[in-house]
């Protein structure tokens, strides 16, 4: 119970703080995209830089990515064939399986992680994080536009690019991979290690942002609210933080065995409520906006118990 304590309570007390002040006079919807911005673009990438900095390459496990995809590429193409039955168009499909698989692993992912486990904790999600957002939103997005160009497909490869590079311009991306490059060359070129005034200041910054992150999902879940469709965004939950998670424990468990602390890092990424960015995709193209924000809202919400739940069963405990 003690990982409730010092874990849940933390960390959906400072997403309850973000909520009340996204509902008051205090931040506008132009007030939280400032925010937003200066979290993503400043906060974040100074607590991964640092993060990545201090890891070896030698002590990564590739393995984590064939785990967490492999579950990952099943339910999606569950909630694909799913959402055929249910009589969806393409792109409303792609929102369902999106909405059932992507977890937000950077803003309650990394402050939930590192809360648990600190930066040990972190190595792994990161790992996970480089390449989700460039996998499923490039790959939704492609979806989502042959849902709306229709006959016009002649250029959806050049699209998939586009929207790949898109990804890869993201600040966390460049910012992950960018630290665990001056890691390596500070590790070989020793006098070129970071100095002590910079490191302070990316320190301070990186301190703000987990508690940053979390107030502004619960902004951002103020300004959103549920709309229609809530059955479908309801399913997508069910599959967001019961099914993924407990397939990739199972596939970490028995098919491709992981460290115990990656294994647990997988599976509580998996058990994630889904990310914010599954609605922004789908207002982009105008598809399945309100499937979307439900999945967003009711996992969120839900997250609070099934997060609990799931630090019982892996037997976390606090720091």
């Amino acid at each position: 119970m003690s990982a409730i304590a010092d874990i849940i309570v933390p960390v959906f007390g400072m997403v309850l703080v973000g909520w009340l002040i996204g509902r008051s006079p205090l931040l506008s919807a132009e007030g939280l995209r400032g925010f937003t911005g200066v979290t993503f673009y400043a906060l974040f990438p100074a607590l991964l830089f640092r993060s990545m900095a201090k890891v070896r390459l030698e002590t990564l496990e590739p393995d984590i990515l064939l785990v967490f995809f492999s579950a990952v590429v099943l339910l999606y193409g569950v909630l694909m064939l799913l959402g055929r039955l249910m009589g969806l168009r393409l792109g409303d499909r792609a929102v369902l399986a999106l909405s059932g698989v992507f977890s937000n692993g950077v803003g309650i992912g990394i402050p939930f992680i590192t809360y648990a486990f600190g930066e040990k904790g972190l190595v792994p999600l990161l790992m996970i994080i480089s390449v989700h957002s460039l996998i499923l939103l490039t790959f939704s997005s492609f979806l989502m536009e042959m849902d709306v160009q229709g006959g016009a497909r002649r250029r959806l490869l050049g699209r998939l690019g586009g929207a790949a590079l898109n990804m890869l311009k993201h600040p966390i991306i460049p910012s992950i991979f960018a630290g665990l490059l001056w890691g390596e060359l500070t590790r070989h070129v020793p006098w070129l290690a970071t100095p002590v005034v910079i490191d302070r200041i990316l320190q301070a910054l990186a301190a703000a942002a987990p508690p940053c992150g979390l107030i502004m999902v619960g902004a951002s879940l103020a300004h959103v609210g549920l709309k229609g469709h809530w059955q479908s965004g309801a399913i997508a939950s069910i599959f967001k933080l019961a099914a993924l998670p407990v397939l990739v424990w199972a596939i970490g468990r028995y098919v491709f065995p992981l460290d115990p602390l990656w294994l647990t890092v997988a599976t509580l990424n998996a058990a994630l409520p889904a990310g914010a960015n599954v609605y922004l995709v789908a207002q982009i193209y105008g598809v399945g906006v309100a499937r979307a924000t439900n999945a967003v809202v009711i996992s969120t919400a839900a997250s609070i118990f099934t997060l609990s739940i799931a630090l019982l069963l892996l037997g976390v405990q606090t720091r």
